[in-house]
């Protein structure tokens, strides 16, 4: 259970919660930011010559300057700097200088617009479908306005984007729960996520409102023209010169339009965004529901930027803070493998229109698959974490209201994590069959798979760059090799470290 107290982290943590915390989170955050004088424009980009920043008076473009005014470009024409004098001709005449003047406005107008699609996200695509890019400068903001919303929008699906699979353990291991942790364990320590998108729904399924409603007061949108985002795609700090990853991953995610280098030169802090999202109302409470798609990955790389600090040896310490971080999971993968599996859900038999869902499903299990079954239409790119977030959002809904006849048994679905709870019992005692023989990172954090369905890392070829313990005594007395194939040397894929 989450520690007692304000969902808002209005004190420090205490008993067996703040031993988990760094020092550099347990700091005081108010319940409220304070609005700043702009909290009626749209949000601060990175972009520091946009004019929605601090503007210079004197500047050619200032979008705040009357529009019947000359903004200096009439000074020296005509006598005094006016609008010319009426015998005046050529460009000090009184037509030329309003020409200029007019000239003057429709640049200003143009750049307006511009900085509206930039706040709001990439271009006109993420504006219209409500995608909110968020980067280093707008960071501060658009995490005070999730904190407004949580409370009346409290379940989250989420999704991020990481730099692929780099490492795989060998060794002896108690269990293949065991492996699958060590590989995930491995592999989150090395790296670094680069993209996470949240979106946020009402428990019937319903997205925020994009313009006036009382929901959306002391929002930033509330009389805003730009609409209020449902969905958030936080993009942070990552560098291909000096970040390890895997080359094939990165190469994937730029063909689907990440730009690798605003991620270096404006990506998010994410140590900075980890003490946001501890004081922000959406961790540390069963309040909040959060919604998945085989999401182990993605909720060892939180729990690792909540942490400070490399995920725990054991699984069963993982799984200790994962529940504590994160107390309400649902994983859509983990439900739908389960209902193939019994072919029952809450413990009762498939009706007629879920079961051939299922059977159309057949062997394919893919998040995008099963949206196209539903027959959703995905809103913004495939394998953007904010898309990813939104689409991973209707598919829990459409899946609850059709496959489990719209309720879930939280005793039987909730906290269990395809990825790492292959084979475990359920909150009310009852075994959950294994249904894969392995379970590794789907496409939605950019690893590529062969046709036969493992990843295509690691080769044979040894790099020497990263080295990890070898034959390190595990906690039960058995043996633990290294976690990376190879003499304890390391067998990766094809990847980049270190280049800068």
């Amino acid at each position: 259970m989450p520690p007692a107290g304000g969902r808002y982290g209005q004190q420090l943590l205490s008993g067996p919660f703040s031993q988990h915390l760094p020092n550099s989170h347990l700091q005081h955050h108010p319940r409220q930011h304070q609005t700043p004088p702009s909290a009626g424009l749209p949000p601060p980009s990175f972009n520091p010559h946009q004019p929605f920043t601090h503007s210079n008076p004197n500047s050619a473009l200032n979008p705040f300057a009357p529009t019947n005014g000359t903004n200096g470009l009439a000074a020296g024409f005509g006598g005094g700097g006016g609008l010319g004098s009426a015998g005046a001709t050529g460009l000090a005449s009184q037509a030329a200088v309003m020409g200029f003047v007019h000239g003057a406005h429709i640049q200003q107008q143009q750049a307006a617009r511009d900085a509206l699609r930039r706040s709001s996200g990439t271009g006109k695509a993420q504006s219209k479908n409500r995608i909110r890019d968020v980067w280093q400068g707008n960071l501060a903001q658009e995490m005070a306005t999730i904190r407004e919303l949580v409370d009346r929008y409290p379940y989250i699906s989420m999704d991020t984007e990481f730099p692929g699979v780099v490492a795989r353990p060998m060794g002896k291991f108690t269990t293949k729960q065991d492996y699958h942790y060590q590989t995930l364990r491995c592999n989150v320590d090395l790296l670094h996520v680069i993209q996470l998108g949240i979106t946020l729904f009402s428990e019937k399924g319903d997205v925020l409102p994009a313009h006036g409603d009382n929901v959306l007061s002391n929002t930033p949108y509330q009389n805003s023209l730009i609409p209020c985002p449902t969905t958030w795609q936080f993009n942070f700090r990552f560098s291909i010169q000096h970040d390890m990853h895997n080359q094939e991953s990165i190469d994937f995610l730029a063909g689907v339009g990440m730009n690798m280098e605003m991620h270096e030169q404006n990506g998010i802090d994410p140590q900075e965004f980890g003490a946001l999202l501890i004081s922000s109302g959406l961790v540390l409470t069963d309040d909040v529901k959060w919604i998945s798609f085989h999401s182990g990955y993605d909720f060892g790389y939180l729990v690792k930027i909540m942490l400070c600090n490399p995920l725990p040896d054991e699984e069963g310490e993982y799984r200790k803070l994962l529940s504590i971080f994160f107390p309400a999971i649902y994983d859509i993968k983990f439900m739908m493998r389960s209902a193939q599996k019994t072919q029952m859900v809450n413990d009762s038999p498939l009706n007629t229109a879920a079961m051939a869902i299922l059977n159309n499903l057949g062997a394919k299990s893919g998040l995008q698959d099963l949206a196209d079954e539903l027959n959703l239409k995905r809103v913004g790119t495939a394998h953007q974490a904010g898309s990813d977030s939104l689409i991973t959002g209707r598919v829990f809904f459409a899946v609850k209201e059709r496959i489990f006849n719209g309720t879930i048994d939280d005793a039987k679905y909730l906290g269990q994590v395809w990825g790492l709870h292959e084979l475990s019992e359920s909150r009310d005692g009852s075994s959950l069959a294994r249904f894969d023989t392995q379970t590794t990172p789907n496409l939605n954090g950019a690893t590529i798979y062969s046709t036969n369905g493992t990843p295509s890392t690691p080769n044979t070829n040894h790099t020497g760059l990263v080295q990890t313990p070898i034959q390190q005594p595990h906690g039960n007395g058995a043996g633990i090799g290294s976690l990376t194939p190879g003499n304890g040397v390391g067998v990766f894929g094809r990847f980049g470290f270190g280049k800068g």
